[in-house]
């Protein structure tokens, strides 16, 4: 009895040490397959269709859209940028 007592009291022990993290994920996720499917000369419709609405749109210049995305899992954070830049409505530039 006195055992299994102890072996309860350090297993709650020991998962309390190691908390569960949960990963979080903001903004555009885009994958290989979307980046593939881009090109220039698409409409910005085109471009929605593949890669869903940007997370940014200049106010002052909105022929350039920035896709974001951050993945935090614990204490590492992976960052993504993707910057389209459109001329005559039509992509231009893909940083």
């Amino acid at each position: 009895m006195r055992n299994t007592i102890l072996l309860a009291v350090f297993t709650i022990f020991l998962l309390g040490c190691h908390p569960y993290r949960l990963e979080v994920q903001q903004g555009n996720i885009i994958d290989n397959k979307m980046m593939s499917q881009l090109h220039l000369g698409m409409s910005k419709n085109e471009v929605i269709s593949v890669l869903g609405t940007p997370i940014l749109i200049d106010t002052f210049n909105t022929d350039t859209w920035t896709y974001a995305y951050s993945r935090q899992k614990g204490s590492k954070t992976e960052k993504k940028k993707l910057v389209l830049e459109f001329k005559k409505d039509k992509l231009a530039h893909i940083d």
